[in-house]
């Protein structure tokens, strides 16, 4: 649209308006007219004049708009950058009804396009703009060094933890009987309760008995994540109702934890598995008829997108985090109709009402449940969180909202910050070092390949892996056990995992037996190898199944295993049929 095309869509007051910010004004009272001597002055020489005219805050929108690759402004997007908004109209003192009042010289600069549904800088103007104008700064984020001091702030350092509970769940899973829906994959609360016992460092809030039956559960988060990334991973399967490890958890178990936890936040990104949105309980109508939410995929790469300009070991506040993702214009929506959405009951408490589902309703609850259940479950970015109760009041006038202690169960989270593991999880660094953390624990050995705890208390990764290769026998006591280790090799462990740890702990060279215990298991334990499946044939008489073993046709394709029995390869099998109907044989099942 250009700037002629643009006005032609004004009455003649509205023009006249716009007339009166020229240096020499006009006197004709013709549309055409106005409209010429407009053009004529915004595209000639008194361009840059009516701009000076403008204040520091119209200013800033022009050249915001202007610079832009579609010359679009937007005003969540100037409110977001500049905490403030440019005047577009003059409120007179005296004015009635919805008058906005006058209009105010931005108006010639910037306009609204009818077939676009937008406001936009014509397009003969943009350049013209462009040649004076200065270019705006790129917004940037406020971070610090440190977090405002406040008792009831809990700050939780998850890298260490991530690393840690990427073996433990997949462990667990391995050795424990973990349930899901068969329906919706989703771990049940025997499941989380299960889960929440094994986390290294604990869920995020303690569990909480209801005083009354309408209080509200805050219930586990990293319990609840942990099932659900591994799935959306490929490294966990439902079978019947219960997760079991696919060949690829398996072979997760070998690899570091970090590279583990890099392929689960990639395949995150992508999975629809669950909408995290889902988890907004108190926010009903989300699976109603239609199409009510947006597709997942858009809203993760627009918070990822984020997580990539932030500065990495630096605090950042939840609020300026989602003030920057609207300054940089890394939007999205996260329902295609809000008036599906509700709170309480259907009709008073939709979304669809003005003021009812904004940015900070929807869109910030989002981010806070995408950041606090999977990237910080992930050990990408630390945490510092308040319990949700009244943490925020931004729903408050919501009708429905007054019986509501939170409107999310994430609502307590205030502030993040990316970790060095995030920066390796966000492909922002290409190789990652875990930190060192010296072991407490003392192992002793004694005869009969007995383990024993001497001083310190195991991790919960460290007594999973001592339950994968050795039999508890009382309380901080294991015997390790070479049917219980085989077993385990043949599953994809490697033994050399365990040798490093009991190495670590002992403080001195193992043992002779058990250093020859560990010898003997890693020379065994891939002693057969499974080359595919075969099929046993029985030949009417040993006289045929010779012909056929000796033939140069078909020795090749089978083997003698008894005076009448041959056995054939399964993807041999159409070879082999082929080849004994030449010989003049039929072969029935």
């Amino acid at each position: 649209m250009n700037l002629r095309e643009a006005l032609g869509y004004l009455t003649v007051p509205q023009l006249k308006e716009l007339v009166s910010y020229l240096p020499s004004g006009a006197t004709t009272a013709r549309k055409d007219d106005l409209i010429e001597r407009i053009v004529v002055a915004m595209l000639g020489p008194e361009l840059k004049a009516i701009w000076s005219a403008l204040d520091e805050t119209q200013q800033a929108a022009v050249a915001e708009a202007a610079h832009h690759p579609l010359g679009e402004y937007s005003d969540r997007r100037f409110r977001a950058r500049y905490q403030r908004a440019p005047a577009f109209h003059v409120v007179a003192a005296k004015s009635y009804g919805y008058s906005k009042g006058k209009r105010t010289a931005l108006c010639l600069f910037i306009q609204y396009s009818p077939d676009e549904a937008r406001y936009v800088v014509p397009t003969d103007l943009r350049p013209r703009l462009q040649a004076f104008v200065p270019l705006p700064a790129p917004p940037g984020i406020e971070a610090s060094e440190a977090l405002p001091e406040n008792p009831r702030l809990i700050v939780r350092l998850t890298e260490r933890e991530a690393l840690q509970e990427a073996v433990i769940m997949l462990r667990t899973i391995e050795q424990a009987r973990v349930q899901v829906s068969d329906k919706t994959a989703l771990p049940g609360s025997a499941t989380q309760r299960l889960l929440s016992d094994k986390l290294a460092g604990g869920d995020y809030y303690a569990a909480e008995e209801k005083r009354n039956e309408w209080d509200q559960e805050i219930g586990p988060i990293k319990a609840f994540a942990w099932p659900m990334l591994l799935q959306a991973g490929g490294l966990a399967v439902g079978v019947a109702g219960r997760l079991q490890l696919s060949p690829g958890g398996v072979k997760a178990l070998s690899m570091q934890p970090a590279q583990v936890l890099r392929g689960l936040w990639q395949k995150w990104l992508k999975t629809t598995v669950l909408d995290e949105f889902s988890r907004v309980d108190a926010i009903k109508g989300q699976n109603s008829k239609g199409r009510v939410m947006t597709a997942v995929a858009p809203r993760r790469a627009a918070i990822e997108a984020t997580l990539q300009a932030c500065p990495i070991g630096r605090w950042i506040a939840v609020e300026e985090f989602s003030r920057f993702m609207r300054a940089t214009d890394r939007v999205f929506a996260v329902t295609h109709d809000a008036w599906k959405l509700y709170i309480c009951e259907r009709q008073y408490g939709s979304l669809g009402y003005d003021g009812s589902g904004g940015w900070n309703i929807l869109q910030d609850r989002y981010i806070l449940a995408f950041l606090f259940e999977y990237a910080a479950t992930l050990g990408l970015v630390d945490v510092a969180y308040f319990h949700p109760a009244q943490a925020r009041a931004d729903y408050g006038g919501l009708w429905g909202a007054d019986d509501l202690s939170f409107l999310s169960r994430y609502d307590g989270l205030s502030a993040f910050r990316v970790t060095p593991l995030g920066a390796y999880l966000l492909g922002r660094e290409a190789a990652y070092q875990p930190p060192a953390v010296a072991s407490s624990v003392a192992l002793s050995f004694s005869p009969g390949l007995y383990v024993e705890v001497v001083r310190g208390v195991l991790a919960a990764e460290e007594t999973l892996l001592l339950d994968n290769w050795a039999i508890p026998v009382q309380a901080g006591t294991w015997q390790l056990d070479r049917e219980k280790s085989l077993s385990a090799i043949e599953k994809g462990h490697d033994i050399a995992e365990l040798k490093g740890f009991l190495e670590s702990t002992g403080g001195l060279p193992l043992p002779a037996p058990v250093e020859s215990f560990i010898r003997l298991c890693e020379h065994n334990g891939k002693a057969l190898k499974t080359l595919g499946s075969a099929l046993l044939i029985e030949c009417r008489d040993p006289e045929i199944a010779a012909e056929i073993a000796g033939r140069p046709e078909t020795s090749s394709l089978c083997l003698r295993a008894g005076p009448r029995t041959l056995v054939v390869r399964t993807n041999q099998l159409t070879r082999f049929r082929e080849r004994v109907r030449s010989l003049g044989f039929g072969m029935v099942a």
